[in-house]
């Protein structure tokens, strides 16, 4: 018996970790987080940062949903007055990061996936990441990601972090959290944080498509989405409004690609919030 369970315990870790890292990140809820510690994702992310008219090869492509990461940065530098610290939260492989540099003093990056700050790092260093692009089936290319022009990575730090459990990270004065929200098991504990943290003047981007899915965040945890309070906008401004003033909203559309043929669409609700 001891060795059937031996077995057992030895089939489960060399299977599960492999059926995790064939899943693409557009496959929503399968995997949880785990899915973001992949070699896959890591290049699916780079491509979906940095790839620019890469993602959409087709002319009649959505367009408007490219340069995600580098719009939710350009956002920040638009509305923050105040330019001394910035955090993104949920920096992935760091290209809202690296646009924050071109006007905060200080910008710190945190994910909870070490492959991905792995990645932001290697960006940071080196300028520039090689990664396959999945063209169909097994079939990829050779790209390279490369950090735009006008960045200033000496200004930045990427860490691996938990987003509910950011700690003692001192005053802020801007926060963006980009597709985020509906990724986290506590999302109302990173909301108090924002409010915690974000200086008087200062800003909060809060962008999120509120695709709640129970394999990220506990049901009970979920803010909106339900039966009982279904709008997910009205639920996010009943905790902020106390504390911060909506100076702006808008829809951003994104895009990532699996392959030249397959596509994850999805428009965010993008809200800017100045701290009273």
């Amino acid at each position: 018996l001891k060795l059937q369970f031996l077995y057992l315990i030895d089939l489960l870790s060399n299977t599960l970790p492999h059926s995790t890292m064939v899943r693409s990140t557009t496959d929503s809820g399968v995997g949880g987080s785990a899915v973001y510690e992949t070699d896959k994702a890591v290049h699916e992310y780079l491509q979906f940062h940095y790839g620019g008219e890469l993602c959409m090869p087709y002319a009649f492509g959505p367009k408007d949903a490219m340069h995600f990461a580098k719009r939710c940065g350009e956002i920040c530098n638009k509305y923050a007055d105040k330019t001394g610290t910035a955090y993104d939260i949920g920096c992935a492989v760091g290209a809202t990061s690296f646009e924050l540099s071109k006007k905060f003093d200080k910008v710190v990056g945190v994910d909870f996936s070490h492959a991905f700050i792995a990645a932001a790092n290697q960006m940071k260093a080196e300028k520039q990441m090689d990664y396959r692009s999945k063209t169909t089936a097994h079939l990829d290319s050779a790209q390279t990601a490369v950090v735009p022009e006008g960045t200033n990575g000496d200004r930045i730090t990427f860490h691996q972090g938990d987003a509910c459990n950011l700690g003692e990270i001192g005053a802020v004065d801007c926060m963006v959290a980009a597709n985020l929200l509906c990724r986290l098991p506590n999302p109302r504990a990173f909301l108090q944080k924002a409010i915690e943290c974000i200086t008087p003047g200062g800003i909060f981007v809060l962008i999120s498509p509120y695709s709640w899915l129970e394999e990220y965040t506990p049901k009970e945890q979920w803010v909106g989405g339900t039966e009982e309070c279904q709008s997910s906008a009205d639920e996010v401004a009943k905790i902020l409004s106390p504390h911060f003033e909506l100076v702006h909203q808008q829809d951003e559309p994104f895009l990532i690609r699996e392959h030249v043929r397959k596509y994850q669409y999805g428009v965010s609700d993008c809200t800017v919030w100045k701290k009273k």
